[in-house]
């Protein structure tokens, strides 16, 4: 966990914030009923999940995931005016355990060569799924710490499916195949990372994946989690709950975000999810994806924002973004 209260260490970055993000879905978009006619699913389990707000998806049957990350990182690099000498560092993460290339190929390791990167360090996390990126962010944050000559880490995100009947998502979502980037930058002139409550619950190790019988339990235990870190992000950051303007969810269960948003007494409008039915789920490429679309604009609007994160594996995480006048004197 990232907090404010955690003392850095004398040649720390005064803050860190999330300069920019990008992504790549490929294809073109696909609609859950006409993909499920052609591949024979049952037709109660997709109208759930058309229920549950989620409609829209992209395949890439022909791409890999370097392919996609590649993509995702030259949109980056070609919108936001980088060059790969303005990066010291790397942390590729996944959710789909095949959605990296065989080994001895790596993944972060041909997009540093594909674009002459020349990080000092460069590698992967993986196994809390969709809640990779809270540890890829604490990571660079400690990289940063560690090393004042860092200013700016590239983590990308690439997943896709291996079978399209593993392409929904229990009776909530759909997975897309995509590929997204996160600039996390020192002294980011956008905003500042506030807190970041990233907690791994045993009990919820089989997530949702699980016969009929616990099912129930199982998602009751997944929104309690999901409150626990949101309430721990929203204590750490400093700022109350009803100052926060933007709620971003993973892009899954709409249905379930709403709820939630009633039990805790968040505005609707503040809950910021239309690529749940736009997009999809890319696992972890959501944050980018979501931050691309509509929460960096937020916080540069001057609204502070909460980006939530469940995952199949126990991990869930909250991340707190601020706006840079509120932080820039600590």
């Amino acid at each position: 966990m990232i907090s404010n209260a955690s003392k850095p260490a004398a040649h720390a970055p005064a803050w860190i914030g999330i300069e920019a993000a990008a992504y790549h879905f490929p294809g073109e978009l696909q609609d859950i009923e006409a993909w499920a006619l052609r591949h024979n699913l049952p037709e109660a389990r997709v109208q759930a999940i058309i229920r549950s707000g989620c409609r829209h998806f992209h395949a890439a049957p022909d791409m890999d995931e370097v392919e996609l990350a590649c993509r995702a990182a030259a949109r980056l690099f070609d919108e936001h005016g980088l060059h790969p000498s303005d990066i010291g560092a790397v942390i590729h993460v996944h959710t789909q355990l095949f959605s990296v290339p065989a080994a001895p190929r790596s993944l972060p390791l041909e997009l540093v060569s594909r674009f002459g990167i020349r990080p000092f360090w460069a590698g992967s996390v993986n196994q809390l799924n969709c809640s990779s990126n809270a540890a890829a962010i604490g990571l660079a944050e400690t990289l940063m710490a560690s090393h004042a000559g860092l200013h700016h880490v590239l983590i990308v995100s690439a997943d896709r499916v291996y079978g399209e009947r593993f392409r929904l998502r229990q009776m909530s979502g759909i997975q897309s195949d995509g590929a997204a980037c996160l600039l996390v930058s020192r002294n980011c002139s956008r905003n500042r990372i506030g807190a970041l409550a990233l907690r791994n619950y045993g009990k919820w190790h089989q997530g949702s994946d699980t016969n009929a019988a616990v099912e129930r339990e199982m998602i009751n235990l997944e929104w309690h989690y999901t409150r626990k870190v949101m309430q721990q992000a929203v204590a750490d950051s400093g700022v109350p709950l009803q100052d926060y303007g933007c709620l971003l969810p993973h892009n899954s269960d709409h249905k379930g975000w709403k709820s939630i948003c009633n039990a805790m007494g968040i505005p609707q409008d503040i809950l910021r999810a239309d690529n749940i039915l736009q997009k999809g789920h890319a696992c972890c490429s959501d944050l980018a994806v979501n931050l691309a679309d509509i929460g960096l604009a937020e916080v540069d609007a001057g609204r502070h924002l909460i980006s939530v994160t469940q995952s199949n594996s126990g991990a869930f995480s909250a991340l707190t973004l601020h706006p840079v006048d509120r932080h820039d004197a600590h």
